[in-house]
């Protein structure tokens, strides 16, 4: 089904991050003989590195990606509730503004029904979702990727780290820095790719994890110490959430 419709579409620019989604996507296309142009923007949210993201694109078949350089627009660093649709407006720009082919995204069927601005933006720039538009849910998508020869490791590093913080707390680089240093470390010792370090304020830095393992490293004293006194760089306080790894639980501010 989902090959068909993309024989169907001819050429297209994918926005490509590496996660199941969009590998189900580059691999069907790769695998109809479709040509695909995929496109990774690196705006300093991804948890995912380029060169993952290069070594994600080769497990799929496809040696040729591009990547695009983007400063996050000072409003998205302020951090308002809006953030994902003026962050999401700025990551399509330069692809959708070339005008000569379609541009697909990774949005699948499992994604509607909650607070996604982002999506908005798509839709409002013209972007396709095949696998929503085809009732494609996450998890058909992770078959489909795994059985295209996606890697699940990096597949599973996917996740913008925008949505680690609190709305209106601002965002930079150096807060985004040692946000990705820790779930690296963490993610290194534990494999538990859910884990999530979240700044709830310009105080508060709380660690999101899902499997007791992961608990169980957090509060190993040597390892422990590591993560506090990175996490003091940002923060006055460094703690371990007690209900774990869930989603954005922010949005429920929005009474969503």
């Amino acid at each position: 089904m989902l090959t068909k419709y993309i024989k169907e579409s001819g050429p297209f620019y994918l926005l490509f991050s590496g996660g199941f989604d969009s590998c189900a996507l580059l691999g069907c296309a790769i695998e109809a003989g479709v040509d695909v142009r995929p496109v990774w923007i690196n705006n300093g949210f991804n948890r995912v590195s380029e060169e993952q993201i290069r070594e994600q694109a080769g497990n799929l078949g496809c040696s040729r990606i591009e990547v695009i350089d983007l400063k996050p627009a000072r409003k998205i660093l302020e951090n308002p509730v809006d953030r994902c649709y003026h962050c999401k407006g700025q990551l399509i720009r330069p692809v959708i503004s070339r005008g000569d082919a379609p541009v697909f995204d990774g949005t699948n069927a499992s994604d509607s029904g909650s607070y996604r601005p982002g999506v908005k933006a798509l839709r409002r720039g013209g972007v396709r979702s095949p696998l929503a538009q085809l009732g494609i849910s996450k998890e058909q998508a992770r078959e489909i990727a795994v059985g295209m020869g996606a890697d699940p490791v990096i597949a599973n590093m996917e996740s913008c780290l925008a949505t680690r913080f609190n709305y209106r707390t601002r965002i930079t680089k150096e807060r985004l820095e040692i946000i990705r240093n820790i779930e690296q470390q963490i993610l290194i010792e534990t494999g538990d790719h859910h884990l999530r370090c979240r700044m709830d304020d310009d105080d508060h830095l709380r660690i999101e994890c899902r499997e007791m393992a992961t608990f169980s490293k957090l509060i190993e004293p040597g390892f422990r110490q590591q993560i506090v006194e990175k996490g003091k760089q940002i923060a006055i306080f460094v703690t371990l959430d007690l209900e774990g790894a869930r989603k954005n639980a922010f949005d429920k501010k929005l009474g969503l």
